[in-house]
């Protein structure tokens, strides 16, 4: 999946500290948009692109999402390196 069908697709919601993808709207590829979101930011903050600064960025999934495990990956190396992210389960 690439950024552009990512960005068509996902719902995004923005307050002062929270950035929310819904990524629902995926059915069932919510996983594989998780995975392709988290796997593309790393790839920008290596490549020292901007970003969404210190808000928490929440990927949000229905509770049957299948998410892969190179995500988890993905996601723990993103909060190592201070980027605020985290999947959600709605």
């Amino acid at each position: 999946m690439d950024a552009n069908e990512f960005n068509a697709t996902a719902v995004k919601a923005e307050n002062p500290t929270t950035i929310t993808f819904d990524v629902r709207p995926f059915g069932d590829k919510q996983g594989e948009a998780v995975d392709s979101y988290l796997h593309q930011r790393l790839m920008m903050l290596q490549m020292n692109a901007g970003g969404f600064g210190p808000r928490l960025v929440v990927l949000l999934c229905d509770s049957k999402a299948s998410i892969p495990s190179a995500a988890n990956g993905w996601l723990a190396e993103l909060n190592a390196r201070g980027v605020p992210t985290e999947v959600r389960r709605g």
